[in-house]
């Protein structure tokens, strides 16, 4: 049995869909968010899925959902927690509550999402919770696979939703630094391919996978392309951050209810580095401009 944690998520969606495809075993912890409408628990059920409702936060909750479980595919916790004590939460405390707890239940098999970027004198703190949360992985006596995607597309683009506060602004877009930082976004659904056929592949153990997309962006770049299909016609304008503190100053008197890390997701690099581990599975090469009209319409 295999128990995915972040399956309601955009990644843990597209996992639970190969998964499926694969005839898998597997269990779903979410946190049942949302009313029956929109709730995925009884779509998770009809295809053969077990589901345990819980906060993942709650050792109790990981206890329930561990036991039976001989592998386990941690893809919970994306961009979007904007309170530093949730973000450390969900990035790291959890990591180590579960590597703690798989271990005691018998997980022989653990398969990490991390990010590109993750780094341990990174700018932004969710991508320095990431690197040590791979350290922490990396300690384990599991037969483990670390993940790590650049800023990940499919239905919606998170990436997007935490630049939009900064897009909406007038009279100009400030950028933080030369905004020459670099993203390779990439399809959700690769990403989660990429996590399923190294479930039972023996050559992914104890290997770190850098995922990006086929198109490198600067973040001037990636902005100008979102203004253009957001038909947005505000120039951005370059905000000198020679220092962490001035650049967040600045932010602050031109944003209300600021993502906590928005300054360091914006100039940190998540990009692949040029020592990258081939990968298990060839990606689609899907791009986000092929996909961004359709995001943009959901906003």
């Amino acid at each position: 049995m295999i128990l995915v944690l972040g399956g309601s998520g955009l990644l843990g969606s597209a996992i639970v869909k190969h998964l499926q495809q694969q005839r898998y075993p597997a269990r779903v912890l979410t946190r049942g968010e949302g009313d029956w409408r929109s709730s995925n628990i009884p779509q998770l059920k009809q295809l053969g899925f077990e589901v345990v409702v819980g906060d993942m936060t709650d050792p109790a909750v990981l206890t329930k959902a561990i036991s039976g479980c001989t592998g386990v595919i941690h893809a919970a916790g994306g961009l979007l927690q904007s309170d530093p004590d949730e973000m450390k939460a969900v990035h790291l405390t959890v990591v180590s509550d579960l590597a703690r707890i798989s271990e005691l239940g018998g997980v022989q098999r653990f398969i990490h999402v991390s990010c590109l970027g993750a780094s341990e004198r990174s700018a932004s703190t969710m991508m320095q919770y990431k690197w040590e949360a791979e350290q922490i992985i990396k300690a384990t006596p599991f037969y483990w696979t670390i993940v790590r995607p650049s800023y990940f597309f499919g239905d919606t683009f998170p990436y997007l939703q935490v630049l939009m506060p900064v897009l909406k602004l007038k009279p100009f877009i400030p950028i933080p630094g030369a905004g020459l930082s670099e993203v390779e976004p990439v399809a959700v659904d690769d990403v989660a391919n990429v996590i399923v056929q190294s479930l039972y592949n023996r050559g992914a153990v104890s290997k770190v996978y850098e995922i990006g997309g086929p198109v490198t962006y600067t973040l001037i770049e990636l902005i100008e392309l979102i203004k253009h299909y957001m038909k947005i016609r505000t120039p951005l304008m370059n905000v000198p951050s020679d220092s962490a503190g001035k650049g967040a100053k600045v932010f602050s008197k031109l944003l209300k209810n600021v993502h906590t890390d928005l300054i360091g997701l914006m100039t940190v690099d998540s990009a692949r580095s040029a020592d990258e581990q081939e990968l298990p599975v060839a990606l689609s090469g899907r791009t986000l401009e092929e996909c961004l009209p359709r995001i943009i319409q959901k906003l």
